[in-house]
């Protein structure tokens, strides 16, 4: 499995690491482009599924909540709406 050796012990502590990996967020990104096409299929497609900032907000959250002896190694956030 991918990032199964990122743990790294040092010492007497341990520092760990989660990858997140989220979905399409909904963001400002397509307000940079250029291409009127372009920005306008990706602000329809940000607006019928995209992930609200909060919820990957309280993912990241729900990680770095966990007690010491539980490691979060990976969340795989998605829309429940798929294109």
């Amino acid at each position: 499995m991918e990032g199964e050796g990122r743990p790294r012990h040092c010492g007497r502590s341990s520092q760990s690491s989660t990858i997140i990996s989220p979905g399409f967020v909904r963001t400002d990104f397509a307000d940079s482009m250029t291409n009127p096409e372009v920005k306008a299929q990706i602000v329809d497609t940000r607006d019928r599924m995209a992930i609200s900032p909060d919820a990957i907000a309280r993912a990241i959250a729900f990680a770095i909540e966990q007690p010491a002896d539980v490691d979060v190694g990976e969340i795989v956030i998605r829309p429940t709406a798929q294109g």
